[in-house]
């Protein structure tokens, strides 16, 4: 009952976020911020009808990490790729995609329950990330480590569920834009950059079974012999970066973006045989926004990556958790200049 409450409770948070974030980059798209734009590094198509077909990945990874020995665990879900369909019509946007199956082979990766909530607002001046994702069913993908006869160590009962959201504000907004490369909205003209500055806040939860350091696969001493089943980390992080698109010849183009930053978080880590331990400590994380193809008056295809990782550390010596999250897309996509309003009002 506990559990089902605080799934309703993130929900309700995540949505909140998200009508507060919608709302925001709505804002950010009013006449007087138009006005202000540089037309001659950015085409503004948002009043125009764009539709797309896409495949994509979203995926998250657990990985456990020990200085001391140089050595690390893993996780990672055996998650599907979706293709499907979507439109961008001004600060409307819907994308319905659907799995396929037969590219998971769940016989050697097993089989991942997952809800994977991923938005990523694109404001003129702000860009929002919001993480919900929760994912049953991982496997080590460190190759040295396996049970017997080449066989992927499996962990059916291992949970992650990770909650945040992730503030970035574009100190050059009117000459640089990330719509192009990732809503397909707009066409970056001119070669351009901004810095980057930035906040996140996180909340991350690990349930097993059994101890999440699997037993008799890796050196006794890792993480100092502590066999937790639960961990619960909260962080917060200040981050810096910068992003630039280069307009090459012909309509081709290629955006990258990357900022960093330091924070701090909250770790616990719970055993069924010595109890619980808690320390406050440092957290380093980083995000990643790559796009790239051909973005021409009408015509878009291309591809585009967005990924953060965080890093924190742990009650235990030399030890840390680090968490990631991303999204992997191809798409293609077509603008329409309508004659009237669409549905008549808007």
């Amino acid at each position: 009952m506990q559990q089902s409450c605080h799934k309703r409770t993130l929900f309700f948070l995540f949505f909140c976020v998200l009508s507060l974030s919608y709302s925001i980059a709505r804002s950010q798209s009013l006449i007087e911020v138009q006005k202000t734009l540089d037309t001659t590094y950015i085409a503004d198509y948002h009043n125009e009808l764009i539709v797309r077909g896409f495949g994509s990945r979203k995926y998250t990874t657990y990985t456990l990490q020990d200085k001391g020995f140089n050595e690390k665990l893993r996780y990672r879900p055996n998650s599907p790729f979706n293709v499907g369909v979507g439109f961008n019509y001004k600060m409307i946007g819907i994308n319905l995609g659907f799995n396929l199956p037969f590219i998971n082979d769940s016989k050697i990766y097993g089989k991942t329950r997952f809800l994977d909530l991923q938005s990523h607002v694109y404001g003129r001046k702000l860009i929002v990330d919001l993480y919900l994702q929760r994912y049953k069913g991982f496997y080590l993908s460190d190759n040295d480590i396996q049970v017997s006869n080449n066989q992927i160590y499996l962990r059916p009962d291992l949970i992650t569920l990770n909650a945040g959201v992730e503030f970035q504000y574009l100190m050059n907004w009117s000459k640089f834009t990330f719509r192009g490369a990732f809503l397909q909205n707009e066409v970056q003209l001119k070669s351009a950059g901004s810095p980057i500055i930035g906040a996140y806040l996180g909340s991350i939860t690990i349930d097993a079974d059994s101890s999440v350091v699997p037993q008799n696969l890796i050196h006794g001493s890792f993480f100092n012999g502590y066999k937790f089943f639960h961990s619960n980390v909260r962080s917060a992080t200040l981050s810096v970066g910068y992003g630039y698109t280069f307009v090459l010849p012909y309509h081709f183009f290629i955006t990258m973006a990357a900022s960093g930053g330091f924070g701090v978080n909250n770790t616990i880590l719970q055993s069924k045989f010595v109890g619980s331990t808690s320390t406050f400590g440092t957290n380093a994380s980083g995000t990643l926004r790559v796009g790239l193809g051909y973005n021409s008056r009408r015509f878009f295809s291309g591809i585009h990556y967005v990924g953060t990782q965080s890093g924190n550390t742990t009650p235990i010596a030399h030890a840390r958790q680090v968490f990631g999250a991303g999204n992997f897309r191809v798409s293609v996509a077509y603008r329409f200049t309508l004659k009237q309003k669409l549905l008549g009002f808007y």
